[in-house]
């Protein structure tokens, strides 16, 4: 018997010369890998091309029993992208994220919200012609509240500190490296409660985004066993020339 998955792809790894692993966050069953075909015929069953990071595709795998891999049967799109793979900007925003995503979701098991919050956020991304330069920073901020381990940023004064290794905001002035000052932290808590739409009135510079993203990735890293450096944040920061 099979099941059927609409799912988000995070990465795909070669296997062998036959296969590859693809890593797929479904709403059916939280994250899974799978094993993926390598072909390149159009007339193919299960196409490489549809399995790229964060495309959404539907498909059927058999019900994996004892095995830890199964191989996907067949596969195809069920929405495509109009703008993200044809705009380098986007396409490198999606790249960093991709990995994000690949580090900080770990579970087996279905969570409706987080995945819906995961594809309606890239729609919306693909969707917007201008305004988004900010999003992978709302985007990894929003994702916080989704896996559990968002901050509490409430009730922030002049006088604040963000501690990012307990999570919270301080009145004293941590002893130890990782935290911001009280000038920033007023303008990161600003960041965290925006959305898509309200970040363009924070009106970010090319510093105070360099600040922010390194700013999460630490967060991440403090609060996510094994998360690395991610290898796409310095491409991402040679973008925008942070």
């Amino acid at each position: 018997m099979s099941d059927k998955f609409e799912g988000v792809v995070l990465r795909s790894i070669k296997y062998n010369d036959n296969l590859m692993i693809t890593d797929i966050y479904t709403r059916q069953q939280g994250r899974r890998a799978f094993l993926l075909p390598v072909t390149h015929s159009k007339k193919a069953r299960v196409r490489n091309v549809l399995f790229q990071p964060l495309s959404m595709v539907a498909f059927t795998a058999p019900q994996r029993g004892a095995k830890r891999l199964v191989r996907i049967a067949d596969a195809q799109p069920y929405l495509l992208y109009s703008s993200i793979p044809y705009d380098v900007v986007k396409s490198s925003i999606a790249l960093y994220l991709a990995e994000v995503l690949t580090y900080a979701l770990r579970e087996e098991e279905q969570d409706e919200a987080l995945f819906t919050f995961i594809e309606r956020a890239f729609v919306w991304f693909d969707s917007v012609t201008e305004g988004y330069a900010d999003f992978h920073l709302v985007f990894m901020a929003q994702l916080l509240r989704f896996i559990g381990i968002a901050p509490n940023l409430d009730n922030v004064t002049a006088n604040s500190y963000f501690d990012l290794q307990a999570g919270l905001l301080v009145r004293e002035h941590p002893l130890h490296p990782h935290f911001l000052l009280p000038a920033a932290t007023q303008k990161f808590v600003r960041l965290f409660n925006s959305d898509f739409l309200s970040v363009r009135t924070l009106a970010l510079n090319g510093e105070l985004r360099g600040q922010f993203l390194a700013v999460l990735e630490e967060y991440y890293r403090l609060h996510i066993p094994d998360f690395p450096a991610l290898r796409s944040g310095e491409v991402l920061r040679e973008l925008f020339r942070l």
